[in-house]
């Protein structure tokens, strides 16, 4: 009995992470570029139960009884890239990647990020950020030097080869970059990702005036979210049968009345 109760508390463990992966999913249904997470669950080992409960000769010999599963356990989150829908916004700051890559950002602290979120702003000081201040790298058409994109006062746009245009004329290229591997990648919060050996990305094209919307499919989500609950509740009802039988064994059987 305490077997079958370990059993479904791992299960209840497994479930309540499965939980926060899909509420947060929720959570971030109209996150620009955001990618949804699912969590992977793995068996335990089995383990074979024996006893020596078997006796030959008056000597007892060991015997096996079978194999038991103890329950399941948290392997892995995996990160669904997808490519979201792409939406117009008319706003002149706002890019989508159509295709695989990445932009390419960085932080305060000279930490390079990545990123499919393209809504971008020109800050106090003319450059290029992202919603949290970060910078937009782009390589420099006349010096060919990776660096914080600077728009200043000049009307930024696209032309159909993603060169970056400021007052039409030609000044940056997006730094778009694509991983080999994406489960080398790590989510770093605010939308972004962490990676190592980025290489130049191909097979893309960038859009202005319009942004890539979170891939996560309301219907799917809420579907999971229901199954998850009731997985859990039927885990909890075992438990909690189990956990009263046990108190009538301990406190019942055997007493005397």
């Amino acid at each position: 009995m305490l077997r079958g109760m370990y059993s479904s508390i791992s299960a209840m463990i497994n479930l309540q992470a499965s939980q926060s992966v899909i509420t947060n999913n929720m959570a971030n249904i109209n996150t620009t570029g955001f990618k949804s997470e699912t969590l992977i669950s793995k068996s335990f080992d089995e383990l074979v139960l024996s006893n020596r409960d078997k006796y030959v000769n008056g000597q007892g010999k060991k015997q096996e009884l079978g194999s038991l599963n103890p329950g399941v356990r948290i392997d892995e989150v995996n990160t669904n890239y997808t490519q979201g829908t792409i939406v117009s916004t008319d706003n002149d700051t706002d890019f989508a990647l159509n295709g695989k890559g990445f932009f390419t950002i960085e932080d305060r602290e000279g930490n390079r990020r990545y990123t499919r979120d393209g809504v971008f702003k020109v800050n106090s000081m003319g450059y290029l950020v992202t919603t949290t201040g970060d910078s937009v790298l782009g390589v420099n058409q006349a010096t060919n030097a990776l660096e914080p994109i600077y728009v200043g006062n000049q009307k930024i746009s696209m032309d159909n080869r993603n060169n970056i245009l400021l007052d039409s004329r030609l000044a940056y290229r997006f730094n778009i970059v694509d991983f080999q591997d994406y489960n080398t990648l790590n989510k770093v919060g605010q939308n972004q990702f962490e990676g190592n050996n980025p290489v130049t990305a191909n097979n893309y094209n960038i859009q202005n005036r319009v942004k890539e919307t979170s891939n996560v499919d309301l219907i799917d989500v809420t579907s999971a979210l229901m199954t998850n609950m009731r997985a859990f509740e039927a885990n909890q009802k075992v438990v909690q049968i189990m956990d009263t039988t046990l108190s009538k064994i301990a406190n019942e059987i055997g007493s005397i009345r």
